[in-house]
């Protein structure tokens, strides 16, 4: 009994176009993702260009959002003469707010605060905002029911000014 003969020409033809497949879906998929991230990367690029000629910020240490009833954008940073602060900038009005660390809490202060009234299932970001026009935490997580969940703290005094559950 005779094998049919395969056109192993074909075979290798068929190889280098899925393997040429595979290369173009890998490559669309990492463009979607830099497109999908974007906005974000002009806001931190915005946000550092404000820090800088506003809050006089030339060393930025961290970036961060939050989004609650308003959406804040912070830089971290250090001025010319090495003191650190937080520039909180709100999105809609341009309105800045500089809050010098050495007055507050930290980032894990904050989430161990939350964390010690409510067992976080999965903490989503910390991130420093305004509340009622003072400089807070905002810590948003998912409860052990997957719920989202908010809670709010004093950044200076670490005193928690509001809890919002299942959200």
């Amino acid at each position: 009994m005779k094998l049919p003969s395969v056109n192993v020409k074909y075979i290798k033809k068929s190889y280098k176009w899925i393997i040429f497949l595979i290369f173009i879906i890998i490559l669309m998929i990492i463009g979607f993702f830099l497109w999908a991230r974007q906005p974000l990367a002009n806001a931190k690029s915005q946000t550092k260009g404000i820090a800088e000629k506003k809050a006089k910020i030339v060393k930025f240490d961290k970036f961060f959002m939050s989004d609650l009833n308003r959406t804040y954008y912070t830089i971290q940073g250090k001025d010319k003469y090495q003191n650190e602060n937080y520039v909180i900038i709100d999105k809609k009005t341009g309105n800045i707010n500089i809050v010098p660390l050495k007055n507050t809490i930290s980032q894990e202060s904050a989430t161990n605060i939350a964390n010690s009234r409510i067992n976080i299932n999965k903490l989503i970001s910390t991130a420093p905002t305004l509340f009622n026009n003072k400089p807070a935490w905002l810590v948003s997580y998912f409860d052990n029911k997957n719920k989202l969940c908010y809670i709010t703290i004093d950044l200076k005094n670490g005193k928690v000014i509001q809890s919002i559950s299942n959200v």
